[in-house]
């Protein structure tokens, strides 16, 4: 059975508070990162279109390749991802995939505090030229899409996360931010 990330997002004005009831419910911060995540287009078909995504993470100590499949629920931004770790340098991996034809799409740069709490991964974002988010991550491969989404959507209710999720990427949130202040 495919890993099926389970994820969903909300802006937030005051990310203090997030923090206080995360406290509350006893999750243990993980750490702080920034992360500069680099994504790029397929030379035959493009992602945009496909909905899927190619992104390299450069992180202090790590770089990792990942590829997300199209989104499977309307209510979450649900999907399979295969991720790896690569050992390589940064500038050895872009040339790969330079000679393969892929090209670079955009970066999108943040500062991430990751809390955990029980199997979710609560992420605490600032993300440049975009602001503060909170997103929460479910990996399963146990569970139907349908329960995960309904647990990823409990807690957003009980850290007082209100409204509809935003299931847009960072990526396609930053690309129509590009493309709204260059008209």
């Amino acid at each position: 059975m495919e890993l099926i990330e389970v994820e969903v997002k909300y802006k937030v004005e005051e990310i203090e508070s997030i923090i206080k009831k995360l406290e509350e419910m006893n999750a243990k911060i993980e750490g702080e990162v920034i992360e500069e995540d680099h994504y790029f287009n397929h030379p035959c078909r493009d992602f945009k279109n496909t909905d899927e995504a190619l992104r390299i993470r450069v992180r202090s100590n790590s770089i990792e390749l990942t590829y997300k499949g199209p989104r499977i629920s309307s209510k979450t931004k649900s999907r399979i991802e295969v991720s790896v770790i690569l050992n390589d340098s940064f500038d050895s991996i872009l040339k790969l995939l330079g000679y393969l034809g892929f090209t670079k799409v955009a970066v999108v740069r943040k500062r991430r505090k990751v809390y955990r709490l029980g199997d979710y991964k609560i992420s605490l974002d600032t993300v440049e030229f975009l602001g503060d988010f909170v997103e929460i991550e479910l990996r399963t491969q146990k569970e139907t899409l349908h329960d995960a989404e309904l647990r990823v959507l409990e807690l957003a209710r009980k850290l007082g996360l209100k409204g509809k999720p935003i299931l847009k990427s960072y990526l396609e949130l930053l690309l129509e931010k590009e493309l709204s202040t260059s008209r």
